[in-house]
């Protein structure tokens, strides 16, 4: 249980340093604290193989998730990046996503197999954790038609989650 706490309030550290590195330009924030929180829960898991995996894919899907949004104008990162860099989702959200898909199994160990309710979380706060990284300056601000886009992705998104999140144990570990 203690592990699993760390776990949560390390996720939540990588999210304001993501947000706060982006939005202040302090870019070695986000870097330095998704480095040390994933290496940190890898070391320390004994399933590190199916954790890397859930990485790669969790990061994959965030990547796709958020360069959709982004190449339709539904929203916009603040980013340095020169073009055309900028027009895919920017380096310090990839750590972000590789992040949240490190801490999904301590987080959301509650949710296997209750797919509509992740999406129905997902269709919530996925929605609010952008508006609240806008309101930090990490995002530009989202209109309403975009705050619904996001929604509609976090809703497919964090199924999608559950359900890799144990897939990658089974794939691993088949019973």
């Amino acid at each position: 249980m203690f592990k699993t706490i760390l776990i949560i309030l390390g996720f939540q550290i990588v999210w304001f340093a993501c947000a706060l590195g982006a939005a202040k330009e302090v870019y070695y924030l986000p870097a330095i604290t998704g480095f040390l929180f994933i290496t940190g829960v890898v070391l320390t898991t004994e399933q590190k193989k199916s954790l890397v995996n859930l990485i790669l894919c969790g990061t994959l899907l965030g990547f796709l998730v958020d360069t959709i949004l982004l190449q339709h104008q539904w929203i916009a990162f603040k980013s340095l990046n020169p073009y055309p860099i900028n027009l895919y989702q920017p380096w310090w959200m990839t750590i972000l996503w590789a992040s949240f898909a490190c801490s999904f199994r301590a987080s959301f160990k509650w949710l296997e197999h209750k797919y509509l309710l992740a999406a129905v979380l997902g269709g919530i706060f996925g929605p609010i954790a952008y508006y609240s990284g806008s309101q930090l300056g990490a995002i530009a601000p989202i209109s309403h038609q975009g705050l619904i886009l996001v929604g509609l992705f976090w809703l497919i998104s964090m199924p999608l989650m559950v359900w890799l999140s144990f897939r990658t144990t089974i794939l691993i570990n088949p019973k």
